[in-house]
């Protein structure tokens, strides 16, 4: 069990796929992710996604993709945020609230929050070799997820 994020692309709304998807088949939801019609059929199903696979340049249409950690990190990275109180509400109450959480999404307004919670995150160190390494590799993680998500105007996807 792990938690993982995402930001999907773009390219559907630009214009930018390499092939167009089956006529009628997709929407976009509310996390911007293409998605097929609930009610399509098999065949349709398989169009889709024999589409998805090569539709853009970006693997299942995901600009970005972190694995987080499994649940013993998403654990430590949460206790080690508790200890400096209110200062990472959303990375906390969002994100590393539970290890294997997911189907949730930080919207854009909780994405700009979390830009002044990564400054936060920078000044927090370990004196552990192995437990700062692993606080700025979530660092890096969530910097990289805000700046995919802003640069295309959508949510980070758990």
């Amino acid at each position: 069990m792990s938690l993982d994020a995402r930001v999907y692309c773009d390219c559907y709304e630009k214009g930018h796929l390499r092939h167009d998807p089956p006529p009628d088949l997709v929407y976009l939801d509310e996390t911007g992710e293409l998605l097929l019609r609930l009610d399509a059929s098999g065949a349709e199903q398989a169009l889709y996604h024999e589409w998805r696979e090569r539709g853009c340049d970006h693997h299942g249409g995901q600009l970005i993709y972190c694995r987080i950690g499994n649940i013993g990190l998403v654990s430590f990275l949460r206790d080690t945020l508790e200890k400096s109180s209110g200062l990472f509400p959303i990375l906390l109450g969002k994100v590393l609230y539970n290890g294997t959480h997911g189907g949730d999404f930080l919207n854009l307004d909780q994405v700009l929050a979390v830009q002044g919670e990564i400054e936060l995150l920078a000044q927090l160190h370990r004196m552990d070799q192995d437990e700062e390494s692993m606080i700025r590799r979530f660092e890096t993680q969530v910097r990289e997820l805000v700046g995919a998500a802003l640069s295309v105007g959508k949510p980070i996807v758990f």
